[in-house]
């Protein structure tokens, strides 16, 4: 038998046998995972965590997977959500899955998700129900804590299910199984606008734009920054003699500052100074245009109230744009 891992299912009570065992799967199935299953299973966490944040503690968030398949290709496409209970509903999950049906008829219900960084005997028992719906149920599991702290790795794994002979018993026991993220065109464009940071402004696109924009540049300069500073500190160890110099390197850092633009004080401040003053004289015209059109306005709201009683006025207040704009130039 081979090396297995155990877990518990809540601190403080032991669980004899086997979860998740070491051993690489013969199934043979080539399982791609669309982001709409992973946005939705990160907005379901959201959700709960800030309406019931114990459900969270215990553990206890959970959804099904739906999927098409293809031979040994399994593509899970979407999901919904489940109550977190510790027996599954499946009369309504029935029932779901009857409606999705009507509108996707190429899904079926391939597995289901959960929340933690490892499963326990508790989601064991969980998708031992699930296997009454589907015998070769897939077991998806998304840790929220698995990118603090600088982790590189993606926070997602997915499990087989297969029966093992555990202490002379026949157990259902979990088995990793390998997968690959998949996009397509109109996924990719979706998770791109969802990527790049929102405006309130009223306009929405080019403050979105410019936003996206200035966050390249920031964090192309924070890098750069933070490049500058390890080289700097390169040298301040080499030359304290903290660590050996090394000779290929220090030519590579002179020869970078080399190529690097000179920009003297003087120059870098007149050029600035002109830019800025061109910044605000363009923000002072719009703030002129737009105070213009509000007295134009004014003036139109004003004559169409008191036209009459001014008629017999021997100035009166031009009633056209175009009039008021030549009588101001004139002035």
């Amino acid at each position: 038998m081979s090396a297995m891992d155990t877990s518990e299912d809540s601190p403080g009570t032991s669980v004899p046998g086997v979860i998740v065992s070491d051993v690489q799967s013969s199934s043979g199935l080539s399982i791609s995972v669309h982001p709409l299953v992973l946005l939705n299973i990160s907005d379901h966490y959201t959700r709960i965590k800030l309406q019931a944040p114990s459900v969270i503690e215990n553990g206890r968030v959970y959804g099904a997977l739906l999927a098409s398949q293809s031979g040994r290709d399994i593509d899970i496409i979407n999901s919904f959500e489940l109550e977190s209970n510790n027996a599954v509903d499946l009369a309504f999950l029935h029932s779901k899955l009857e409606q999705l049906k009507q509108v996707f008829p190429q899904l079926d219900f391939m597995g289901w998700y959960s929340l933690g960084s490892k499963p326990t005997e508790a989601e064991l028992k969980i998708h031992e129900q699930f296997l009454q719906v589907n015998e070769s149920c897939l077991f998806l599991q998304m840790d929220p804590s698995g990118l603090t702290g600088g982790a590189r790795e993606f926070p997602v794994t997915i499990y087989e299910s297969i029966i093992d002979v555990v202490e002379g018993n026949m157990r259902v026991v979990f088995i990793k199984a390998s997968y690959k993220v998949e996009t397509e065109e109109a996924e990719r464009i979706a998770v791109d606008h969802v990527a790049k940071p929102s405006s309130s402004s009223a306009d929405s696109g080019v403050g979105s734009s410019l936003i996206a924009h200035l966050t390249t540049q920031r964090n192309a300069i924070a890098m750069l920054n933070q490049r500058i500073k390890f080289l700097h500190q390169y040298l301040l160890d080499v030359k304290q003699g903290n660590i050996p110099i090394d000779h290929d390197v220090v030519r590579q850092i002179a020869s970078l500052c080399r190529r690097s633009p000179v920009i003297e004080k003087e120059t870098f401040d007149e050029q600035f100074s002109t830019e800025y003053s061109d910044v605000l004289l363009v923000a002072y015209l719009a703030t002129i245009t737009k105070g213009l059109n509000s007295v134009n306005d004014l003036v139109d709201k004003f004559n169409l109230v008191n036209g009459s009683n001014n008629s017999g006025s021997t100035k009166q207040v031009p009633m056209s744009k175009k009039e008021r704009r030549m009588q101001f130039m004139r002035k």
